[in-house]
């Protein structure tokens, strides 16, 4: 079932389907991985060359800032990663189609962040879109007010 939502032409509204979301996430996980890891390593050298517990901040801080400049302000400033772009799909707003505010990106993705360490949310929020009727909206789709579609 593809949904239109209001204020968006029907080409821009159709309802992305799960595969192109599984690959997304997982090319959105090997750009981030890569980049995090890009400037990690310098910093976990660092940390073996007794960098002590500064060194292990900026590692933290490193790990927080690049997971935040990868996925919310991405989806929040152009409405999609870059594994999003490259399988076609954007996160855009369930009741009007709009783009997503950062806020709402942040919460979106905090959300994916803590499902998966929890061993039954880990599951269920993935496997959501499976059956949730209309909108296909995984558990982190359905806090933040979400919906994955095609352009």
């Amino acid at each position: 079932m593809a949904y239109v939502a209001a204020g968006t032409d029907a080409a821009a509204a159709v309802l992305a389907d799960r595969g192109a979301r599984f690959g997304a996430r997982l090319l959105d996980l090997l750009f981030w991985f890569v980049s995090y890891f890009a400037i990690g390593v310098p910093i976990m050298l660092w940390i073996d060359a007794s960098g002590g517990s500064s060194a292990q901040v900026v590692l933290a801080l490193w790990l927080v800032t690049s997971f935040i400049l990868y996925f919310p302000l991405c989806i929040s400033r152009f409405g999609a990663t870059l594994g999003k772009r490259i399988c076609g799909v954007w996160v855009a707003r369930t009741v009007t189609g709009a783009p997503v505010a950062s806020w709402r990106a942040m919460g979106r993705e905090f959300f994916w962040v803590f499902s998966i360490n929890v061993p039954v949310l880990s599951f269920l929020d993935p496997l959501w879109c499976c059956w949730d009727k209309p909108f296909q909206q995984c558990l982190h789709d359905k806090v933040a007010g979400t919906v994955v579609v095609t352009r």
